[in-house]
């Protein structure tokens, strides 16, 4: 009997890194992108993504647009992707309001574009929220599930390829 793929949301700043190729946490992001491929997770983000991941870091410095990059940024994206976009709608938006103001009374700021990526995946009942900013692991509590930085099922051993 095959069990249904582990779902992991993805926060904008996870697929950033994939663009950039940044050191350090592309063997993670490859890894989890290869269980995808092989059907072990889902991965899902918000359409909103797709305006935040706009270029890569070298393009914003240099002020100067790539072609490859562009593609390697739509490719996210395309039918068929590994990657699930999904759609903002009305009742993410009032999850998300939600989610801003219970944390409001515990204290806490949460920003909009990372009310609506919380509400997204709460909303599609993910189990496991991946991203680097370390500002939303606290809203765990809020949202029902684990918010940590990208993790392989399998953790990859060291020299094994």
């Amino acid at each position: 009997m095959q069990t249904e793929p582990t779902r992991l949301y993805w926060d904008a700043c996870v697929l950033l890194s994939y663009v950039n190729e940044t050191a350090g946490r592309l063997p993670v992001i490859e890894q989890v992108l290869e269980e995808a491929r092989q059907k072990k997770v889902g991965i899902l983000t918000s359409t909103l993504t797709v305006v935040e991941v706009a270029w890569a870091s070298e393009e914003q410095q240099q002020g100067a647009l790539d072609d490859a990059t562009l593609e390697k940024i739509d490719g996210l994206w395309q039918p068929g992707s590994i990657v699930t976009l999904v759609e903002f709608y009305f009742a993410i938006a009032c999850e998300a309001r939600n989610l801003m103001r219970e944390g409001l009374t515990r204290g806490c700021s949460l920003r909009p574009n990372d009310a609506i990526h919380l509400a997204t995946a709460k909303e599609h009942h993910v189990k496991r929220f991946h991203t680097y900013d370390e500002r939303l692991f606290k809203y765990a509590e809020l949202t029902g599930f684990e918010i940590c930085e990208p993790d392989a099922l399998q953790p990859q051993l060291p020299g094994v390829s």
